[in-house]
């Protein structure tokens, strides 16, 4: 037995739990309760990092912060500059980028680093892994964040008819979505942790077993879920289902709707935000952003901010409890709109209207005159949600065009679907402006899930390099 190992895990939860009251009172402060609240955390945090990252302390050398922080004076980073001088980065002398590198490649279960770390990765779908450290401290407030997406979704622990949870995520205790279930399963529910790689039929044997209250899931999971259940080869009644981890469309919504009859929860969560960034609450008129655990910038493509209302191309994001590893101004690429509205539930965390995906998903075609024209993802999402027909699809652009693989629903038939569909995304895209590839569909019986991004499925991915990327 890990006698050691669960003494602190248990310490961590607990602490979690501690914490979450704490986020959860938060929850009634004003707009300008947490502005300053975030302005003290801000330069607790750059003084620290100034002090004990010796990256930090070369980029911030020119800054004055004796008269204060100011955000807009810090620089920007990104993951590839993080992790070229990741050594000088934490603040932590004895996380070695190679240590941790070793440690990740052995990890079975949901071991700690030094008696005291986390460490996780990214699937690195965007070419380049980015390594995450968290210590006990940091992880119970990660956890704690995890809790309070519990509250906003009204699941409070409940005795003695507990709570029967199914989660479907990662398969690898790399991924935090794995490592988050482990580590908060001390009893408080009855958990299933099923793995997105799954087939869909084990998927199915085990959900049908459990009978779960609850359901949490990859979004394209949920939706395939669904699917099982409104064709008649599943019988559950969740009384909430959340997602998470990828881009959920009208069509996935609309699915999970007419198998349950409950709007689903939407999580929004990133390795580098220590998993929970965000969830939506009963109102459902948005994603809420944890603000007093980050503060976020929503910038177009020159990180120039952009008003409330509208689409933005990238997000600087600045995690305000991991001082292992600052995040100042650190760039991710999810394409998001902050509603200009506030939630009638009265809490004073801003709304994401819409998530649209990450500006790496933006497929680029040629125009008449051979220059690129972006094309955003929900051009395609629209299109196929028209056709009930499909069950799931991926969109792939290759040197001889747009592939796309189609999952169709049980008894239906090929038909003309291919050729409507071809015909309506290339009207579509020549009203964009773009001159249509050849479009080449295929249907296959179903989609595979690599284990190496964690079980996740990319709806519209360019395997093209543009001139100068």
């Amino acid at each position: 037995m890990r006698i050691g190992y669960n003494v602190r895990r248990f310490q961590d939860v607990l602490r979690s739990l501690s914490i979450k009251k704490k986020l959860i009172a938060r929850d009634q402060w004003t707009r300008q309760q947490l502005s300053e609240f975030q302005h003290q955390q801000l330069s607790s945090l750059v003084m620290h990092a100034i002090s004990q990252s010796a990256f930090y302390g070369e980029l911030y050398s020119h800054i004055d912060t004796s008269k204060g922080v100011v955000l807009n004076d810090l620089p920007i980073i990104d993951k590839a500059t993080m992790m070229e001088n990741f050594d000088r980065f934490v603040t932590d002398p004895r996380l070695k980028l190679v240590d941790l590198q070793a440690h990740i490649r052995q990890l079975t279960r949901d071991e700690y680093y030094l008696g005291e770390y986390r460490v996780f990765t990214t699937s690195g779908s965007s070419g380049l892994k980015g390594v995450f450290v968290s210590n006990r401290s940091e992880w119970s407030t990660a956890l704690a964040g995890f809790f309070r997406c519990a509250a906003f979704m009204g699941l409070s622990p409940r005795f003695p008819n507990r709570w029967r949870v199914a989660s479907i995520g990662g398969d690898s205790p790399i991924h935090v979505t794995y490592r988050m279930a482990v580590s908060t399963d001390i009893g408080l529910n009855k958990n299933l942790r099923l793995q997105a790689t799954s087939s869909i039929e084990d998927l199915v044997r085990s959900l049908d077993a459990f009978q779960p209250d609850v359901l949490v899931a990859y979004s394209s999971i949920a939706a395939l879920i669904a699917m099982e259940q409104l064709e008649g080869r599943l019988n559950i009644h969740p009384q909430v289902v959340s997602t998470t981890s990828e881009v959920r469309t009208e069509d996935m919504e609309r699915k999970i709707r007419e198998a349950w009859g409950v709007i689903p929860f939407n999580n929004y969560g990133m390795t580098e935000a220590g998993i929970v960034f965000g969830t939506d609450c009963s109102f459902h008129h948005g994603i809420h952003v944890f603000e007093d655990l980050f503060i976020v910038e929503v910038v177009d493509e020159c990180n120039r901010a952009v008003p409330d209302g509208s689409p933005a191309n990238k997000l600087l994001i600045t995690n305000l409890f991991n001082y292992t590893q600052p995040l100042i101004r650190y760039v991710v690429s999810d394409m998001i709109t902050i509603s200009p509205e506030m939630c009638p539930c009265g809490r004073p965390l801003r709304l994401i209207a819409k998530m649209e995906g990450r500006s790496d998903d933006i497929v680029y075609l040629k125009d008449l005159r051979g220059r690129d024209i972006p094309i955003h993802p929900i051009h395609f999402s629209s299109i196929m949600g028209v056709f009930r027909e499909i069950k799931e699809y991926q969109v792939v652009h290759e040197e001889d065009g747009l592939h796309i693989n189609i999952v169709l629903r049980e008894k239906t038939s090929e038909g003309g679907i291919a050729s409507m569909l071809k015909e309506k995304l290339q009207s579509n895209l020549e009203s964009l402006g773009a001159s249509c590839p050849d479009i080449h569909v295929q249907f296959v019986e179903k989609m595979e899930r690599d284990s190496r991004l964690m079980g996740k499925l990319k709806l519209i991915k360019s395997n093209l390099r543009r001139c100068g990327k």
